[in-house]
């Protein structure tokens, strides 16, 4: 390794990142480059993050909610959603998502995280064009299922290419 520094640096030219990609991992047709596919998102981001709060309120009362933020210019996470329980089944959660997916189309995908067991959430956001693409666990929620909504075409595409559902959308 004579000659060669390791060292910690502060970003990377972008011309000089994305010519390094090309030449080393685009040429086995593996590899497809974010920055072809991406949109511009929350191009605040790098300052404030886009944060959304909905309430669902009955008079003054708040009886639902829907919170998330940005995760980066493209991804946006629902980090919480629920109704009391005396107002369930009546589509309070269904407008709430709904809003918040109008609010987040211009961000490339939509992330949210739920128990394995909260079936009818995790119901209702497949009906509502949510794929799973993960699962892990946390200290607080336990054993969790990731859904991912995908407001970019393409990225979806390239999601269901990985996971065998369609051919190579490039060819």
């Amino acid at each position: 390794m004579q000659g060669i520094e390791v060292k910690f640096v502060e970003n990377y030219d972008e011309a000089v990142f994305q010519d390094l990609v090309a030449r080393n991992l685009q040429s086995d047709r593996v590899f497809v480059p974010a920055w072809d596919y991406q949109t511009i998102g929350d191009p605040s981001f790098d300052k404030k993050a886009l944060g959304i709060r909905i309430g669902a309120f009955d008079g003054d009362r708040l009886i639902g909610l829907s919170w998330g933020e940005a995760h980066g210019k493209s991804r946006f996470v629902m980090h919480m959603s629920l109704v009391e329980s005396a107002y369930r089944g009546r589509g309070i959660y269904t407008k709430m998502l709904d809003l918040m997916l109008e609010e987040t189309k211009g961000f490339d995908e939509v992330d949210s995280h739920h128990h394995l067991f909260n079936n009818a959430i995790i119901a209702t956001k497949l009906k509502r064009g949510f794929y799973i693409v993960g699962l892990d666990q946390t200290v607080i929620l336990g054993p969790r299922v990731q859904l991912r909504y995908f407001h970019n075409q393409k990225l979806l595409e390239f999601m269901r290419f990985r996971v065998g559902l369609i051919t190579d959308p490039r060819l």
